[in-house]
């Protein structure tokens, strides 16, 4: 039932994505993204605000994907690097994902 709902709510996700890439763009512009306490705050910011979005609307696999995605486009079709808007949502994706089932990586 959770994947119906995601296909449900797709329009929602990818509104509220399209606004915070936009966001995340606009509080950070492409020429200080080297600012690496800036973009710390930011990427924490846009954080908070996905995995609020996520839990209001218990999300399954395909939301989050969805959501996440369209985040990253968000921040091509905004002006950044495709290597650094996949490395951002990489980021969200890894934090998004229950410590459980990630991959522990040998030391």
């Amino acid at each position: 039932m959770i994947f119906i709902s995601d296909f449900l709510k797709r329009k929602a996700i990818d509104t509220v994505a399209k606004r915070l890439g936009t966001q995340f763009v606009q509080h950070l512009p492409i020429h200080r993204i080297k600012d690496e306490k800036r973009l710390t705050l930011e990427f924490e910011t846009a954080l908070g605000h996905i995995q609020g979005f996520q839990r209001k609307e218990k999300l399954g696999t395909f939301g989050k994907a969805r959501l996440i995605n369209t985040f990253q486009w968000a921040l091509i079709e905004n002006g950044y690097d495709k290597d650094v808007a996949h490395k951002i949502s990489r980021d969200i994706a890894v934090r998004l994902t229950p410590s459980a089932t990630r991959k522990k990586t040998p030391a």
